[in-house]
């Protein structure tokens, strides 16, 4: 398992690019050695698995600019979330300009309001592209892909992403297809510790020509099309903390806990940094404002700038403490020597196993610290909307938990969004089913060819129609194509087709403690929970509120609740009235924060990052509607649709 020393002096890299090297770090981590053992440096492709913050990204820096520098085609460096891309493309634009290296960010860039940043140029052949999943995947689905020039390594970060039930199917796509534009590149899986990793290599490095036949050091397996490279030590030793607390008591024990690791420092010479992860926005600004150190709520529904902010003071040493969610583990990549559960759920189900072990990974840097400390505060017999274990069971079940693997399956609606998807690199039948065979997770080729020809969306010689070309562009499954051409057959208001493609439920009320105590229950901050429904907006519920808050329940259940559904209000009438009003706010000329405010009136707030995001998604859909509309010659559904995403846009 263990990997000789390497020296960044011995290793074959080209002058300037070794020598920029070794002015920061002498030496390999384990796990680069061992990839460098491995052939990393003679183009071969591999699997690398080991823990978070082991040094992974740098095995992808050493091949993809060694292979730039020696003309083997330009660098892709792919990750799941925009912030993650934002945070490498800073990071490589400062560190290889200097070697004549440009590096281009490929992210969705927001239509409304977004934050400008000075854009620039590839070039053919010594350019590092930095991106999203679908960033990335625009280009090949709209036909652009050579505008990523020659390509000599793609690094697929966070590969186990291929098991997540909503974009497993879009990455496994995307590998498929970069793995068709370019055979001969060198392509490096990067994943945190996963179960049954052989499982994992045969999956995504099977059909990748092997490169080298050295002998194997310890520690590694080869099949044909790479190698596995594993190490599940970490360079930095980790302590693991059980404390039992309730919530009253957790406050004060993270002040305490994150006031002496900021009064540790290193050998390296750096104070000690707290992440604290909890299980929903509100608790995460509830818990900054609660401690008396410095501390910062972080999360998807604040505004880019703001995360940015947040980011660099974290990464200057000027902030104590960060207070995140679960759900954007993946996403926070800060230098913290300390990680600490505040609560063991994500939303309103508990951890997993293998979400767990990545949130404990972000303890102790090598670069910065020389222990890294995990604390689970788990609070007895505290049980989470309804379910029957507890949270200090959850901790132990946690703690000896064996990581899930890595499991790739998807059904036929996905299989076919990716087959369709795939028909913009193909030039003919037998292409597409080559690209095809290249998914991990793909059908039966002959079935969903001749189902996309039958829809109209494919042509027999395998060419995307207008129709299929817009679907594949725009990321809509078949479902969603079907349901805005019904709509424009039916001259439906292209508003309420937008809102029913995708609706707003990152709504939350103001005043949930009080609720809560009046109706003497917990009830969920979400507004479009189910418990809420039945329980907040019954008349025994709205009767028992106080008068504040019983006169914003009724103006919101007049507002948005009233439909003659038998289900109601289960039957989604009021999600699709309450996203509607929020995007006819946008075109009365509201910004995010605006309408956040205005929302205020009923008694329910959200973050202006996810009325943002949820906007954005809007147009786009919009721009989808538009341009099927016309394809179907509905030129006045196209205009209306026109008229209101110009309006949204702003």
């Amino acid at each position: 398992m263990d990997a000789k020393p390497v020296k960044i002096s011995d290793l074959p890299l080209p002058h300037r690019f070794g020598k920029l090297l070794s002015g920061k770090i002498k030496e390999l981590l384990p796990v680069q050695a061992l990839s460098v053992e491995n052939g990393l440096l003679e183009g071969t492709s591999q699997l690398v698995i080991s823990e978070t913050a082991t040094g992974k990204t740098l095995i992808g820096e050493l091949a993809g600019i060694k292979n730039l520098m020696e003309g083997r085609g330009n660098f892709l460096f792919i990750v799941p979330l925009v912030a993650l891309a934002n945070q490498k493309e800073d990071d490589f634009a400062e560190r290889y300009s200097q070697l004549g290296i440009t590096t281009v960010l490929q992210v969705g860039v927001s239509r409304i309001m977004h934050e400008k940043r000075k854009k620039k140029s590839p070039t053919a052949s010594d350019t590092i592209w930095v991106g999203t999943y679908e960033g990335v995947d625009y280009l090949l689905r709209s036909g652009n892909a050579g505008r990523l020039g020659k390509i000599g390594t793609v690094v697929i970060d966070e590969v186990h992403t291929l098991a997540d039930a909503e974009r497993g199917h879009r990455l496994d796509g995307l590998i498929a297809r970069l793995k068709y534009i370019a055979p001969d590149a060198q392509f490096l899986f990067l994943s945190a510790t996963v179960g049954d990793p052989e499982k994992l290599f045969t999956k995504v490095l099977s059909k990748t020509a092997l490169r080298a036949g050295a002998d194997l050091p310890s520690g590694t397996s080869v099949k044909p099309g790479g190698r596995l490279v594993r190490y599940e030590e970490r360079p930095v030793p980790l302590e693991l903390h059980l404390l039992f607390a309730g919530e009253r008591d957790k406050v004060r024990i993270i002040d305490r806990l994150a006031r002496q690791e900021w009064n540790t420092r290193s050998s390296k010479g750096y104070r000690g940094q707290t992440i604290v992860f909890t299980n929903s926005r509100q608790r995460c600004h509830g818990l900054a404002k609660a401690l008396r150190i410095n501390a910062a709520a972080y999360h998807a529904g604040l505004p880019q700038k703001e995360r940015r902010r947040i980011t660099r003071a974290f990464a200057d040493g000027k902030l104590e403490v960060v207070v995140t969610t679960a759900a954007l583990a993946a996403g926070v990549d800060f230098p913290a020597s300390q990680v600490i559960f505040e609560s063991l759920a994500m939303g309103i189900d508990w951890l997993t196993g293998h979400a767990f072990h990545q949130m404990l990974g972000r303890a102790g840097r090598p670069d910065y610290h020389d222990l890294g400390k995990v604390v689970l505060l788990a609070e007895p017999d505290r049980k989470y909307h309804g379910g029957s274990e507890t949270e200090d069971e959850i901790a132990f079940k946690l703690l000896k938990h064996e990581i899930e693997p890595v499991d790739v399956m998807y059904e036929e609606p996905a299989q076919m969004e990716e087959l369709l998807a795939s028909s913009a690199l193909a030039r003919n039948k037998e292409e597409l089913h080559h690209l095809n065979d290249l998914l991990i997770g793909g059908g039966d080729f002959g079935y969903l060819f001749g189902r996309l020809v039958k829809y109209g969306l494919l042509t027999r010689s395998a060419t995307p129609t207008e129709f299929g070309r817009i679907v594949a562009t725009h990321f809509l499954s078949v479902e969603q194509a079907f349901l805005i051409k019904d709509a424009i057959e039916k001259d439906a208001s292209p508003l309420d087709t937008a809102v029913s493609l995708e609706t707003f439920d990152s709504v939350y009320f103001k005043n949930a403690a009080r609720i809560s105590a009046a109706l003497k229950m917990h009830i969920p901050s979400r507004v479009f929970q189910g418990a809420a429904y039945d329980i907040v907006f019954s008349g025994d519920g709205v009767s028992a509120l106080d008068k504040d808050i019983r006169e914003q329940i009724l103006a919101f259940i007049t507002d948005f609740m009233v439909c003659k559904h038998k289900d109601a209000p289960h039957c989604g009438c009021a999600e699709l009235a309450f996203s509607k009003r929020l995007v006819e706010m946008r075109c009365e000329g509201m910004d995010p924060g605006g309408i956040v405010r205005e929302i205020g009136d009923y008694g329910v707030y959200a973050y202006a990052g996810d009325v943002l995001e949820y906007l954005d998604h809007v147009a786009r859909n919009l721009e989808a509607i538009e341009m099927i509309a016309r394809v179907f010659g509905n030129e006045a559904v196209g205009q209306d649709a026109k008229r209101v995403r110009k309006a949204v846009e702003g």
